[in-house]
């Protein structure tokens, strides 16, 4: 019993006596921030030699890329729960760190056959989008200048350098792992490679709408010599463990000195009204009870029953339905908000679902959604706890097929699913026989500045499904952009499309 009583005492005590044992006298004993960030740093310092060390990273003044890829259409396919549908993607950018400039230039096409090809300038802080489809220029919007401005402290060529900025913040996360806290606060995970030290991947976690916390991860490979450095020619990208979109640069050059034209906004193009922030609610009457919802990039359809309410779509995120909510309280008091009609399940479109779950409204959409929404409404939000996350109840949702009517009082809304569309198998559209106004979402898009673009396939399916349905539409309010008419959509299908 001795014997063990002395040994036991010795392993308890000696651990104590290591860390109450005084230092020499002038030495002082490093604490664990400054072993675990020395650690870090000598990982950095090692990555940051296998590009070329740091005086010839800082030397490059710009990088200027060609690259063709594939984009995998997570949350914009056809059907949730399958296999995720592709589109191509073909991407032009010249990145000038000395100048804080950028201009990436985009061509690919949504589901559908929705053709995008955007042009995005940095200057300063100043920011434009120019759809080089319609040819029209719009300021971006607060969060959409902070992203491009975070892609070029981001930018493969500078990431290092900017943890290197950020040194303090440096930790290890395990054999040739480091984190570092970036300039707006989000921790950003550095993998190296354990023979090349070359920099294999970078990671953020957050929180996703749809998905809940999500990592997002950036994988990089092919380093080639370029200019004193190596630099990625692939990046495949991936959201939540799922392939996002795969690129392959084609070219790469550094130090081309590009022409200041190329960060302008070209002088031939229309200037456009900018979207306001997601928490802008702006409510337009079209009729006695029946509102739309704008202000943002997307937008939503109120109709006002005697003693309820009824929104159609519940785009973006938990800060835009919550200002929704605010906004539609204020202008229609004391009629609880008692139906939400998502029109399809993208998500962009579906992201504030969880915010009239909460609300303890019922959801009404097509069979072919119902898991999904329950599978949203469960989805853990731990990183940026929503308010379903402090409220968890379990949501109620109604379908139907083909066609649903709402009547009462005065109010009457048809809804229809006029899928299969090119652009999604189900989808819905709101139909106010009286007011002869429909609300569609995606299919055909008013653009708040510059010409109606031409008809995709998704919107000549639309306009074939109101006149197969017989409806008598005069209006049409759009998810995206604004209020319309018929007219728009015979101008839209009537214009030949570009390619």
């Amino acid at each position: 019993m001795k014997r063990t009583f002395v040994l036991t005492c010795t392993l308890v005590m000696a651990p104590a006596l290591l860390l109450t044992a005084p230092a020499r006298a002038g030495e002082q004993t490093p604490g664990l921030s400054e072993k675990s960030y020395r650690s870090a740093r000598k990982v950095l310092e090692v990555g940051i030699q296998a590009m070329g060390g740091q005086q010839a990273l800082q030397a490059v003044t710009d990088v200027s890329r060609t690259g063709l890829g594939t984009g995998y259409n997570q949350g914009q396919s056809l059907k949730p729960g399958t296999p995720y549908t592709t589109r191509m993607v073909k991407i032009r950018s010249v990145v000038d760190f000395a100048g804080k400039r950028s201009h990436t230039e985009t061509a690919t096409e949504f589901q559908g056959s929705i053709p995008l090809h955007f042009r995005t300038l940095l200057k300063g802080d100043a920011g434009f989008g120019v759809n080089l489809v319609t040819n029209v220029a719009t300021p971006l919007s607060a969060a959409g200048l902070a992203l491009v401005k975070t892609a070029l402290r981001r930018d493969p060529a500078a990431l290092l350098l900017t943890a290197w900025s950020r040194a303090e913040t440096l930790r290890p996360l395990g054999p040739g792992v480091i984190t570092f806290a970036d300039s707006d606060g989000t921790q950003i995970a550095l993998y190296f490679d354990s023979k090349t030290h070359l920099l294999t991947k970078y990671e953020t976690l957050g929180d996703n709408p749809v998905l809940g916390d999500a990592l997002t991860e950036v994988v990089l490979s092919d380093y080639r010599p370029i200019g004193g450095v190596k630099l990625p020619f692939r990046v495949i990208n991936r959201t939540a463990g799922e392939l996002t979109q795969e690129l392959e640069y084609s070219e790469v050059t550094v130090n081309t000195r590009p022409n200041d034209s190329l960060f302008e906004v070209p002088a031939s193009a229309e200037k456009g009204l900018p979207f306001g922030p997601v928490t802008t609610v702006e409510l337009t009457k079209l009729a006695e009870g029946i509102y739309f919802v704008a202000g943002s990039s997307h937008n939503s359809l109120l109709v006002a029953f005697d003693d309820h309410l009824m929104l159609v779509e519940a785009p973006l995120s938990e800060e835009r339905s919550q200002a929704v909510i605010t906004k539609i309280k204020e202008a229609v008091p004391g009629k609880p908000i008692r139906y939400l009609v998502p029109t399809h399940y993208h998500y962009d479109h579906s992201g504030g679902i969880r915010s009239f779950v909460a609300e303890g409204a019922t959801i009404v959409t097509t069979p072919g959604n119902k898991s999904f929404i329950e599978k949203m409404a469960a989805a853990p939000h731990t990183i940026k706890p929503d308010r379903l996350s402090l409220q968890p109840r379990k949501p109620v949702i109604e379908t139907f097929t083909k066609k649903r009517v709402f009547t009462a009082g005065t109010q009457t809304v048809e809804l229809y699913d006029v899928g299969p569309n090119p652009h999604v198998t189900e989808l819905v559209v709101a139909y106010l026989p009286k007011e002869k106004l429909i609300f569609a979402v995606d299919v055909f898009g008013i653009p708040l500045s510059g010409p109606v673009p031409a008809a995709s396939p998704s919107t000549r399916d639309f306009a074939d499904k109101i006149k197969a349905l017989s409806l008598q539409v005069e209006r049409i309010a759009s998810g995206h952009g604004k209020v319309g008419t018929m007219e728009d959509l015979q101008k839209a299908l009537g214009v030949r499309a570009s390619r």
